[in-house]
């Protein structure tokens, strides 16, 4: 009886290790699964968050266990102080109120309706408008730019060990063209991919994997973002692209 029982146990418990196992390759097949393994890696001990809105992404980020170095950059002054309460006392988590681009200045940035999510440097397409009503523009804001490579001019870039984050509503080519010795120091970056225009002057998705490959990275995970509630038309992607 004892041994029955016993076997019966193993036999359960091999059955649990292959569902966990089968979880855990599922896991690691998202675009959120493939960027907790890589923050995960002891050599990547820093994430560059530009666009960081309020900082639901460097939260997240917390809640799954990264513990090392975040710098988040958000140009909206009512989102940077949400942003700066959210990260309050943690030392590791550093917030700048400027936006990235190519080079530094001041420029206009555009705050949409929803919350400003869909603010942005650009001026919005009526693609954009028609798939979410409560993202047109209310008002504008001056703010500063800054070029990634300027502004982390004291990042050690003698290895790969950074993970980059961009959602900046059409102006992510902007940034990566400001950024591209900090880009030869990352091991990962995160990037919105738009599949049709939404904001005037963008680079669409195929130019800038184009752009990322020109950087030495590749597209490694590809998840579907925006889709458009009327038609079902796949509008955003949420791209991960790894240093080749």
């Amino acid at each position: 009886m004892a041994s029955g029982t016993a076997e019966k146990t193993k036999a359960r418990l091999k059955r649990l290790l292959r569902r966990l196992d089968i979880h855990a390759s599922r896991h690691r097949n998202t675009l959120a699964g493939a960027r907790q393994a890589i923050l995960e890696r002891p050599e990547v001990d820093l994430v560059i968050d530009v666009g960081a809105h309020a900082g639901e992404y460097g939260g997240s980020l917390r809640a799954q266990g990264y513990r090392g170095p975040i710098v988040s950059f958000e140009p909206v002054r009512s989102q940077f102080e949400r942003l700066s309460a959210a990260a309050a006392g943690d030392a590791a988590w550093e917030c700048r109120n400027c936006a990235a681009g190519s080079a530094a200045g001041t420029a206009t940035i555009n705050v949409s309706g929803n919350d400003g999510f869909s603010s942005s440097l650009l001026a919005m397409k009526e693609a954009h408008e028609q798939a979410v009503g409560d993202s047109r523009y209310e008002r504008s804001e001056q703010i500063q730019v800054v070029s990634l490579d300027e502004e982390l001019g004291d990042f050690d870039r003698s290895r790969r060990h950074a993970y980059l984050k961009v959602d900046t509503q059409g102006f992510e080519h902007e940034v990566i063209k400001g950024g591209a010795e900090v880009l030869a120091g990352c091991r990962a970056v995160e990037l919105e991919l738009s599949l049709t225009p939404l904001y005037e002057g963008q680079l669409l998705a195929g130019e800038m994997i184009e752009l990322m490959r020109e950087h030495g990275f590749k597209p490694t995970h590809l998840e579907p973002e925006f889709v458009d509630p009327a038609s079902g038309e796949l509008l955003q992607l949420n791209g991960l692209f790894q240093a080749v």
